[in-house]
Order: structure tokens, then C-alpha cells, then sequence
């Protein structure tokens, strides 16, 4: 087991020991929110065929030279309707957006700037060829336009559809146990005793995990007995494909899961030099992948986003661009000075906002690691290496959480 590692050493020793990555295939109906398993290419052309962007009148160019030209009006073009009759010399084909261009018309006149009279229409405006939109400008068949691991948002599904795809081949969402721990925990909802506060890490993670495109399972709080997180725990190998636990893991007496897993486990590694979750630790339990995850609310979401989050993306073979995320680096200017941490990586809360010189960065509430209240009135975490300072005015790396 390794101790007191850095962030990066930590996601490299998870990633030996990813869960087994599967696939299935869905309709498209049910992809949203998947990560595609395989590269998709086009089956068709993107526009199959040669249509207007505009409604109006198809014509020759040429034939709008002079001013206000009047045309024989020759037919009608509309989307999904017969093939429309040749344009020729002198004449007008009526045109809706998306219907073919009629062959021998070579540029479109929109309706606005016409004025149509017996069977003619008078041309009043310009004739545009750029309002044709060409065959397979878009995409040509074939052509690779979504790539493996790509996280299937709005539209990434309009673009599978429009290559002609029904089904799609998507990884299976990763299984992963949420166990919360402590005497002192109890659900949201019921009467509070002396002592108790309601458990909410639980929570939290399971949206997170369901936003990196896993599935939680949320069990029961698990209270400080050894007998009962190692019974949960079996439970949790046996039904999911990874585990996370929150509490337990620092240098307490009642730090059960540091405790059984450093007896009974297989761990990698304890303590990350970040701030804050400075206490967690991965390894196995019974061959399933564990991260222990700290149990003060802001620590459990930053642990989460810095190092589980790319340990799922791994196992997922996320496209590093475009696979599912919580968050973008970006550089911002702060507004006010941020003490960095010694020896740590630094993530403190920061609210992002756009302004006319670019991204800016301040602090709104106290920065405790119980307060998960700052992580809703903040939307970004700094990036401060180890001891390092920043005063007003620097620009820093920082993660915006989307």
C-alpha cells in the first residue's frame, strides 16, 4: 500500500483496476445519457440530395440579371413531394425549405423578395446560390462523425439519427455501490434526536455517478459496527461493479472501513495530498474495486470529482474530449486573493463568471469541507499546486463544474 500520494499517482493506481467494460444495444429512444462503444459512420449522405434553405422561387442566376425580371412559374417543389419539373431558361420553380432543387435552377430567390401574378413572379431581390444547401456537404457515407466513447447528449442522438442509425451500441453503465457510514446518520425526512444529522453524501454521489454515466445503488446507512460494513460490503461486491463508501476512512477509532480494508481488503493506496479529501483511500474488496471517500459532504463530491471521475471515464474508454464529464479546465482571474495548501493540491470554491475580459473567479461563503452549501454557491474549484499562493488579479488553472 502506497500513502499520502499525489492525485495523479492516485488515478494512475486506480486505473489498474478497472472494471470489465461491456456493451449493449439500445434504440436510440434509450441512448441519451450513454457512452457510445463503438465509432459510428454515416449511412447516408447529409443532405442527400441538392435542397433549399429558404423558401421561394428556384431559378437560373443568369436569368436574374436585369432588373425585376418576370418568370413563368413552372411547378412546385416541396419536401418529401415528386420530382419537380427542369428549370429552364425564363422560368421559376415555387420551392420549399428542404425540398429538391430542380434540376437546371442553379440558385434560390426567397419568397419575400417576389411578387407572383397569374401564372409569373416578378423577382425583386437577389438570386442566391449559396442558398442551395449541396449533396453531403454535411456528411458523406461513411464518414466517421461520432467517435467511441462520445457521451450521447441532444445532439449527438439528432446526429446518430440523421446518419441513419435505429440502434446503438453503448457501454454498459457501471454498477457502483454508495454506502454511507456512521452512528450519527440518519434519512432525510424523519425527526432528528440529540446527536443525529441527516445523511446526505449518499446522494450527492449517486447523481454524480449517474452523471459520469453509472448506475447507482444506494444502500442502507451502514452504523459503526465491523460485522455489519463487512456484511454490506460483500453484499455490494456481489451486486455491483464497484464500491464507494463515505466515512470511515481517516485515523479515528471508529474508522471502520480504513480499518477492515487495510485487514481484510486489498488496498492501493490511503490519503491524497489534495485539499479538502485528503483521507482517501482505493483498493478491492472480494476482486471490486473500492474507493473509500471521506465523509465530510464537500470532501466526498471533490474526492469524487478529481479522482473517481476519471477513473470511470478509464474504465468506460471515454473519448477524451467528448465522453461524459463534470467539469472543464479553464484559466481564470481571481477577484480576490486564495491561499493554496502546503504540500496539497489546492481546490478551493470558487464562483466562475463570464466577464468582459474573460472568466473571473471569487469566493462567496466559507470554505469548510461540511459546508455543502459552498458547493452550490460556487461553480469551480482552483487548481493551486502544492504551496502556492495566489493574490488578487492572477490567473490560475481552475475546474468550472457544469
Amino acid at each position: 500500500m502506497e500513502t499520502s500520494v499525489t492525485l495523479q499517482r492516485a488515478i494512475d493506481l486506480a486505473c489498474l483496476s478497472p472494471i470489465e467494460r461491456r456493451t449493449e444495444r439500445v434504440s436510440l429512444s434509450d441512448a441519451a445519457g450513454r457512452v457510445l462503444a463503438k465509432t459510428l459512420a454515416s449511412k447516408v449522405d447529409d443532405p442527400r440530395f441538392d435542397n433549399s434553405a429558404m423558401d421561394g422561387w428556384a431559378v437560373r442566376a443568369v436569368d436574374c440579371d436585369i432588373q425585376k425580371p418576370i418568370l413563368s412559374i413552372t411547378g412546385t417543389s416541396k419536401a418529401g413531394g415528386e420530382t419537380p419539373p427542369v428549370v429552364a431558361q425564363g422560368e421559376a420553380c415555387r420551392i420549399m425549405t428542404g425540398a429538391p432543387v430542380p434540376e437546371g435552377a442553379d440558385a434560390i430567390v426567397m419568397v419575400e423578395d417576389s411578387e407572383e401574378f397569374d401564372n409569373t413572379v416578378r423577382i425583386l431581390g437577389p438570386a442566391r446560390p449559396g442558398y442551395i444547401r449541396k449533396t453531403a456537404e454535411n456528411l458523406r457515407v461513411g464518414q466517421e462523425a461520432l467517435q467511441k466513447g462520445t457521451h450521447l447528449g441532444p445532439a449527438e442522438i439528432s446526429l446518430a439519427a440523421t446518419m441513419g442509425h435505429g440502434e446503438v451500441e453503448v457501454v454498459v453503465r457501471p454498477k457502483v455501490a454508495v454506502i454511507s457510514t456512521g452512528d450519527e446518520l440518519v434519512p432525510p425526512g424523519v425527526e432528528l434526536t440529540a446527536g443525529q444529522i441527516y445523511e446526505s453524501n449518499s446522494y450527492g454521489i449517486a447523481v454524480l455517478i449517474e452523471r459520469m454515466g453509472g448506475q447507482a445503488v444506494r444502500y442502507d446507512v451502514v452504523h459503526d459496527t465491523i460485522d455489519r460494513l463487512r456484511a454490506t460490503l460483500d453484499s455490494a461486491a456481489r451486486e455491483c461493479d464497484a464500491i464507494l463508501t463515505s466515512g470511515g476512512v481517516s485515523m479515528g477509532k471508529w474508522d471502520l472501513v480504513r480499518r477492515l480494508m487495510e485487514e481484510e481488503g486489498n488496498l492501493s493506496f490511503w490519503r491524497v495530498k489534495i485539499r479538502p479529501g485528503g483521507p482517501p483511500l482505493f483498493g478491492t474488496w472480494k476482486g471490486t474495486p473500492l474507493f473509500g471517500l471521506p465523509g465530510n459532504p464537500v470532501s466526498s463530491h471533490v474526492v469524487f470529482i478529481s479522482l473517481v471521475a476519471p477513473w470511470l471515464s478509464h474504465c468506460m474508454e471515454a473519448h477524451s474530449e467528448n465522453g461524459p464529464t463534470i467539469g472543464d479546465r479553464v484559466k481564470v482571474k481571481l477577484v480576490e486573493g486564495i491561499k493554496g495548501a502546503p504540500g496539497k493540491l489546492c481546490m478551493r470554491r470558487i464562483r466562475i463568471e463570464v466577464g468582459e475580459d474573460g472568466l473571473t473567479a471569487s469566493t462567496r461563503t466559507h470554505q469548510g469541507s461540511g459546508n455543502i452549501h459552498s458547493m452550490v454557491a460556487h461553480n469551480g474549484l482552483t487548481l493551486l499546486p502544492p504551496d502556492t499562493d495566489a493574490e488578487a488579479g492572477d490567473t490560475i488553472d481552475a475546474l468550472w463544474i457544469r
